[in-house]
């Protein structure tokens, strides 16, 4: 059990099924319109193009992540964490795949990276390990937990990651949350009781959501200075400093 009882007492929390219906094509629409931003917003702030280089380390990252994520963690790692009191709840297991994902977007550097990460991890998962194949209505809770890492990407520009610094660490903490929270909240509220119906209360969610944010934060946060320092050992490309910003993204966030 994640939290006491008396923590989560209370009526689950499930929209109308109108209510859940406009609710899931908001989140869809979410996801395609923050998808297209970050492909615009990129171009337009001069981010290189993804390369065959870029593609191979999607791809070996992803997998690495699908490995520890539903295999290691899993079957090795979360049963030690729930031991620990709150342990489960701040997602202490996390800590490898958050440092696998931050190494992942040093490496690679370019908008898109985490979504496409995460997602790729999430399809492997469905395939994997659901029983049922590829779940389409639950792509959302894929896409999300990397949009708005990517979102924040792009609209910090070329400065994210450029140096494994006191900078990088609140680039982590953040992105951490970003991947953790609105995911999980969504989730739970929206996703687990439309589609599978699955319902949690109120101050369930909120917890959860809060714990989550934290540990993954924390973890990543703790985890960039030294992705950078790996990803700037395999792949010199990816320590590109500040200064390679183009003119045109300084003249327009000026």
């Amino acid at each position: 059990m994640l939290f006491p009882k008396e923590w989560t007492a209370g009526a689950p929390f499930q929209l109308s099924p109108a209510g859940n219906l406009i609710a899931y094509i908001i989140i869809w629409a979410v996801c395609i319109f923050g998808l297209f931003f970050i492909w615009r917003r990129g171009r337009a702030a001069g981010f290189a193009r993804w390369t065959t280089q870029d593609i191979l380390i999607l791809s070996i990252m992803g997998v690495l992540l699908e490995v520890y994520d539903n295999l290691i963690g899993d079957q090795f790692i979360t049963p030690i964490i729930q031991l620990i009191p709150f342990g489960h709840a701040f997602a202490l297991n996390d800590l490898p795949y958050m440092f696998l994902l931050m190494t992942g977007i040093a490496l690679i550097r370019k908008p898109g990276a985490a979504t496409a990460m995460v997602f790729l991890n999430f399809i492997l998962m469905q395939l994997l390990y659901s029983g049922s194949g590829i779940n389409v209505l639950m792509w959302p809770y894929g896409i999300l937990q990397g949009l708005f890492v990517d979102l924040y990407f792009v609209l910090r520009g070329n400065r994210v990651f450029a140096k494994a610094n006191w900078t990088a660490v609140i680039d982590g903490l953040i992105m951490g949350a970003l991947r953790a929270v609105p995911a999980v909240t969504i989730q739970s509220a929206i996703l687990g009781p439309y589609i599978e119906g699955s319902t949690r209360t109120l101050a369930y969610i909120l917890l959860y959501s809060l714990f989550n944010l934290l540990g993954n934060g924390v973890e990543a946060g703790i985890s960039a200075p030294l992705a950078i320092r790996i990803a700037r050992s395999v792949n010199p490309g990816a320590s590109a400093s500040a200064e390679t910003v183009p003119q045109a993204w300084k003249e327009e966030t000026a």
